[in-house]
């Protein structure tokens, strides 16, 4: 068997705020875990597997799938105790403290642990199976891309991690068992952001960038590839740099609790949280034992100041209260404010040892405008507020809650369970209910083992009696905004209000868990402002930027549109792809040499083609004027709207009725 070699976590180079805040959770995993936000290739996973070599052996019980601690008798999982009251002896051994990888398609019997589906065929007996939070308990849960996961799986180890133990109540069974681990998630922003309520459940929470120095970049190329070239090397001359970094987190751990807590830090701290404008009481209490664990990692007796306010950093910013369209940032200087003045701190004490970074942060690619030739851009029109009455969605049913809109019946190994059904035709036989089929089969047991000389009491199953899980689960829409940016949306304000409809629309696109793309087309060619992500903020901003100017390509832009839901409909079978189309319905560019109508009018009708649902919005506000976006829209079989209809004041049911056109 090959042990992997992970990076020592001493040769790190930078990102000193999310090495303390991986720390501050290893001294007190009471916090609540810490999530990591960071755009790709900043050494997110590198730090947290390297933090898993830095804790020390842990006993366990031999055999145990549980890895029960033999000295804390209280929190024997129950095949423990049936040893022990049984009279039997735990032996016990040593082990390394495992690093557990939940892996983006989970599902929750995976997560949660089941029934032990061999044992129940072969004896008839129920049998609980552990999963994940069992191997993980007394280790590191590591949730990669924790943005990308179902709300209802991240709920499940959240709600284990705040307990300390995981509760199974399905199939018949009843099992609980202690589940105790440090918890790291790790997110690219661009690809969406996880919900307020789980974000909040989170201890702490660091947003790192690229570092900027070229020093530092050189030596991080420097050290990588050393390491490459001999790990084992490498990790000797780190060696003794992270054995002092281990007995560091030790001593933490020990004196943790005898760490001394001030009134006038606890009120300071309650202070700062309802300065931020925080929900709840979770940012006051995660603060202060953010801070504790800080000075009991600087081998301080009481609480400072200055570990206020660097718990404040870790605590605040996914708290701070904020638009769904708008970034959560912490206002530092209101911050250092609320705070006592460095003369007031005292002789002797220690600074904050993470420096606060003033570079401004890098803007995402996705956010910036695509290029376009310069003289076709004639100027920028503002953003209309005007608010959305109503977007009606009537041929998608939406639903009435937040949340993903539509319920997939039969969706395949994920989503919950609502008891058992019958396979259909041709469908494997993996997502087995074994209740299920036991209750199936049972009203035939006496004579199926009465026919075969078989008394031993064990179950005959036949073919016909196998039942899978009956489960359902919630999608929503993969949303492709086609928005005409050509010289023609200068007129009457067009630009002003397709702007205003799409950041109306952009809430509720937040709200739902929708997925949204832009293409905006213009001069001679279309483009892809921003591909299809749950990161509604950036398109937020790329829509505000949009520059208008040039011709009219519109076929190029229902081309482009077209090919992004097609992609998005081999890759997710399960989403419903819309698109939805701003324009006047005046195409006047060719983009593949023939007539520009035609070739619109093709491109329409393979939109209907690949059964994408449409919506087109007629920007035109002359009702002289002869666009053809009316004809349009009846050849991609879309809903056709004019934009005026979009802020008018009728109420929602009429905007939405069976007799909408």
């Amino acid at each position: 068997m090959t042990v992997e070699r992970t990076f020592p976590f001493s040769a790190l180079v930078g990102q000193d705020l999310m090495k303390r805040a991986l720390l501050l959770n290893v001294v007190d995993p009471s916090l609540g875990g810490v999530l990591i936000k960071g755009e790709r290739g900043t050494a997110k996973s590198t730090g947290v597997r390297a933090l898993a070599d830095l804790l020390p052996t842990i006993r366990v019980v031999e055999n145990c799938p549980f890895r029960c601690d033999p000295d804390r008798p209280e929190e024997l999982c129950p095949l423990c105790r049936e040893k022990v009251a049984a009279g039997q002896t735990l032996s016990v051994v040593q082990r390394r403290v495992p690093l557990v990888n939940l892996p983006i398609g989970t599902t929750e019997d995976r997560l949660l642990g089941t029934i032990d589906i061999e044992k129940a065929l072969k004896t008839g007996q129920k049998a609980f199976e552990p999963g994940l939070l069992a191997e993980a308990h007394r280790g590191i849960l590591y949730v990669d891309e924790v943005n990308l996961l179902n709300d209802q799986i991240v709920d499940l180890f959240l709600d284990a991690a705040a307990s300390g133990r995981n509760v199974v109540e399905r199939e018949g069974i009843s099992f609980a068992h202690a589940s105790r681990f440090i918890l790291v998630g790790t997110m690219n922003p661009e690809e969406g952001d996880l919900r307020p309520q789980l974000l909040d459940r989170f201890g702490l929470s660091v947003t790192i960038r690229g570092i900027d120095s070229v020093q530092e970049r050189v030596e991080i190329v420097k050290r990588r590839l050393a390491f490459e070239a001999d790990p084992e090397g490498f990790r000797s001359r780190w060696a003794a740099q992270d054995r002092a970094l281990a007995q560091r987190i030790r001593s933490a751990q020990e004196s943790l609790h005898r760490i001394a807590l001030t009134e006038e830090l606890l009120e300071l701290a309650s202070r700062i949280a309802m300065a931020m404008g925080t929900d709840g009481h979770r940012a006051d209490i995660a603060m202060i034992k953010a801070a504790r664990a800080h000075a009991a990692l600087e081998g301080r007796s009481a609480v400072t100041a200055h570990d206020l306010h660097l718990a404040a950093r870790l605590v605040l910013p996914h708290r701070v209260k904020k638009t769904p369209l708008e970034k959560a940032e912490l206002d530092e200087e209101k911050l250092k404010e609320l705070l006592p003045s460095e003369g007031g701190a005292g002789a002797g004490e220690a600074q904050p040892w993470v420096p606060v970074h003033h570079n401004a942060p890098k803007p995402s690619a996705h956010a910036q405008s695509a290029p376009v030739p310069g003289e076709c851009v004639t100027h920028l029109c503002p953003m209309s507020r005007a608010v959305l009455a109503h977007m009606p969605w009537h041929r998608l049913q939406p639903g009435t809650h937040p949340g993903r809109r539509f319920s997939i019946p039969f969706s395949q190994h994920s989503g919950t369970v609502h008891g058992a059904r019958c396979p259909l035709p041709g469908e494997p036989f993996s997502d087995v209910s074994i209740l299920g089929t036991l209750r199936a089969a049972a009203p035939y047991q006496k004579s199926r083992q009465n026919g075969n000389g078989n008394g031993n009491g064990r179950p005959v199953l036949l073919a016909h009696d196998i039942r899978v899980r009956k489960r359902s689960r919630k999608t929503g829409l993969s949303l492709v905004m086609v928005v005409d940016s050509s010289a023609s949306m200068r007129s009457n304000d067009r630009m002003a209000l397709t702007k205003g409809v799409i950041d109306a629309l952009l809430q509720d696109l937040y709200f739902r868990r929708d997925k949204l793309g832009i293409v905006t087309f213009r001069h001679t060619a279309a483009e892809v402002l921003l591909p299809l992500t749950h990161n509604i903020r950036d398109a937020a901003q790329a829509v505000e930027a949009l520059p208008v100017g040039g011709r009219t390509p519109l076929s190029m832009g229902l081309h482009l549109g077209l090919r992004l839901l097609v992609q998005e409909k081999r890759k997710n079978p399960e989403t419903l792809p819309v698109m939805l189309v701003f324009s006047d319905g005046r195409p006047n560019m060719s983009a593949f040499g023939a007539d520009p109508l035609d070739e619109t009018f093709h491109y329409a009708r393979e939109v209907q083609r690949q059964g994408i649902q449409a919506v087109f919005v007629d920007t035109e506000r002359d009702p002289m004027a002869g666009g053809c976006a009316y004809e349009i829209a009846r050849r991609m079989g879309a809903l056709y709207l004019p934009v005026d209809r979009l802020f008018s004041h009728r109420s929602s049911r009429s905007l939405a009725g069976p007799d909408s056109s």
